[in-house]
């Protein structure tokens, strides 16, 4: 277990693999004691990768009443320099997406190429879906798992998805009921998950973006509510140099449409 700790917040972090140095940012409520994570992935083979739970998530805390965008992408920065990471490679799925535009808006420097996954702008490039609107916490786990279920992916109708073909709905109801049992064991676990939500809201970098000078692709899933595709057009047409693939997948495409691993690869072992 590696644990990094600065000004209050505390970041569960891990560090696995060989190769070009990669950051995989996660997406809201990620944990990284819950299955599949990057480790699980076609990438863990060809790079050295840090991924970790954003402060309040999983195995970290979050001591501000109200973090920022702009907090969650210090964090980031803190914990590279704290391993010595100067640059990498960069992945962000949902809002860890969020996070890195904001990152590489603020540290350009360090930023070698971006995949940007199921995420939005925020402002005139549309938000995701607002989670922040819903009493999630109120919801008992099977309310919660078929909520974020619906939430993410057209397919699936917002009751009875038992019926739903197993092999759709079965891997995201054992995913999100990992997630949800799990956290209830944290005390503080509520607030910390609403602090991320607040944030979440309150992104917007649509107008910033053409200041972008990386390399950009941007993925989505054709059957995506959170991040539906007018938001990944949006990011490719606001970013100058990007690159846009729409894949057969919700919300969860990366674990829904295996050519995507292949897409993302080839991207960033470009030189």
């Amino acid at each position: 277990m590696s644990v990094f700790s600065q000004d209050g917040v505390s970041l569960y972090f891990e560090l696995r693999g060989n190769g070009p140095r990669l950051v995989f940012h996660p997406g809201t409520l990620s944990d990284l004691r819950v299955h599949p994570t990057v480790f699980d992935s076609p990438l863990a083979r060809h790079f050295e990768i840090l991924s970790f739970d954003p402060r309040g998530i999983g195995q970290s805390n979050s001591p501000d009443a109200s973090p920022t965008m702009f907090d969650y992408a210090q964090d980031l920065k803190r914990l590279m320099e704290h391993i010595g990471w100067q640059d990498a490679l960069f992945i962000g799925e949902s809002f860890g997406g969020m996070v890195l535009q904001e990152f590489a808006l603020l540290y350009p420097q360090a930023v070698q190429r971006l995949v940007l996954i199921v995420t939005s702008s925020g402002g005139p490039g549309g938000a995701s879906f607002p989670l922040h609107k819903y009493d999630i916490e109120a919801m008992n786990v099977e309310e919660k798992v078929n909520f974020f279920i619906s939430a993410g992916d057209s397919r699936m109708p917002s009751s009875n998805n038992e019926q739903i073909e197993t092999a759709l709905y079965t891997p995201l109801r054992n995913y999100y009921k990992q997630v949800c049992e799990i956290s209830i064991n944290k005390p503080e676990g509520a607030l910390c998950r609403s602090r991320q939500l607040q944030a979440r809201k309150g992104h917007d970098t649509f107008e910033r973006l053409p200041e972008l000078r990386v390399g950009t692709l941007i993925c989505g899933g054709r059957y995506d509510r959170i991040a539906p595709f007018e938001n990944q057009k949006a990011l490719f047409q606001q970013i100058n140099e990007s690159r846009l693939g729409i894949f057969e997948g919700g919300h969860h495409v990366l674990w829904q449409d295996t050519l995507i691993w292949g897409f993302i690869l080839s991207f960033l072992k470009l030189t």
